[in-house]
């Protein structure tokens, strides 16, 4: 999830258990405290592509972690806020909670989290929510102005975050009832169409839940449709996507090729150019790709070959360019294709 949405979670969380004791600080170090789990993003860059494709949403993401973490942040805490006469065990629940809840809107999101770290790999995707959704940021945002609005000591404050926490909350859930509905949809077009498939992944697009995109695996590879919750027929156009796994097997033996079959959870596309190997994680296509356009792949992985008979294949991660000059367009096709408008 985006990083305002974790802060002002956090901060709602802080004022809701430590709030009524010291006011804003619960608020404050809620916010903060909130944003520890990405702390992967910075180790992650100095780690090297291929180390931080695994290391991001791991195990910094998991239960071990946030505990050991609130723990051991919540002593601290109580020793810089003696005064406050909070102890540990009080900072640590308020902390943990904060962190737990970082896990857990993470984990609605189609990347997702391997929370059980480093006892199992199990990574946990529920993919209801998109990573920045407006409509469940907003009651969030609004509490948290207010709280700060408001006399650190009033009870209102309290009822006021546990209202925020309740409306976000609620929206998550119709998400999982959303996503349900789109599944449906989606399941009866292909029955509908006579098309076999292994396994499908349905996922919301950027900034809203009202259009959605699922990725099919066929036999020969993938197609991939969109659905509004406001179109007025079923999916109509589905894209085919070549799979191309015979690029890979000259390489299964690398670990980086295992990690990148995991991490995409097998949805992927290898291309050739230029004598180079280019890996595509499909779970999230290309940038507003129903536009059809030349947009590029959002993840998107350079296989290097070893360098020598004793080292390995390494990745370059491509970022992904953003064309300032079209931003205003895709905004409104966005837009448009979310009212249901197809043509």
């Amino acid at each position: 999830m985006d990083t305002v949405s974790h802060m002002l979670l956090g901060g709602a969380i802080g004022q809701t258990t430590l709030g009524r004791r010291i006011g804003n600080k619960a608020v404050f170090w809620g916010a903060g405290i909130a944003l520890l789990p990405d702390i992967d993003v910075p180790i992650g860059a100095l780690m090297g592509d291929a180390a931080a494709l695994t290391f991001h949403r791991g195990i910094t993401h998991s239960l071990l972690f946030v505990t050991i973490a609130a723990v051991v942040i919540g002593w601290l805490a109580s020793r810089i806020h003696a005064g406050d006469k909070v102890g540990w065990q009080n900072w640590s629940i308020m902390l943990w909670l904060v962190l737990l809840s970082h896990l857990a809107i993470d984990a609605f999101t189609s990347y997702g989290i391997q929370l059980l770290l480093p006892f199992s790999d199990q990574h946990f995707a529920i993919a209801s929510i998109s990573v920045i959704d407006p409509l469940y940021t907003l009651p969030l945002l609004i509490t948290v102005i207010w709280l700060l609005l408001l006399k650190p000591k009033r009870p209102a404050r309290t009822v006021l975050a546990v209202s925020g926490i309740t409306l976000s909350s609620l929206y998550l859930v119709f998400t999982l009832h959303n996503k349900s509905q789109v599944e449906d949809v989606f399941a009866a077009t292909l029955a509908q169409r006579d098309i076999s498939y292994q396994r499908m992944f349905v996922k919301p697009t950027i900034f809203n839940n009202v259009l959605w995109r699922a990725i099919v695996e066929t036999p020969d590879g993938y197609l991939v449709g969109f659905h509004s919750r406001l179109d007025d027929r079923p999916p109509q156009d589905f894209v085919h996507f070549q799979r191309n796994a015979q690029y890979l097997v000259p390489h299964m033996g690398e670990p980086i090729v295992r990690d990148l079959l995991r991490v995409s959870d097998g949805y992927y596309q290898v291309v050739e150019r230029d004598g180079e190997l280019y890996f595509h994680d499909l779970r999230y296509g290309q940038a507003f790709e129903w536009l059809r356009d030349d947009r590029p792949h959002v993840f998107t992985y350079r296989l290097i070959p070893p360098r020598t008979e004793r080292s390995r294949m390494d990745i370059e991660t491509l970022s992904l360019d953003v064309d300032r000059d079209r931003d205003p367009e895709t905004a409104r096709e966005l837009w448009n294709r979310m009212m249901g408008r197809q043509e």
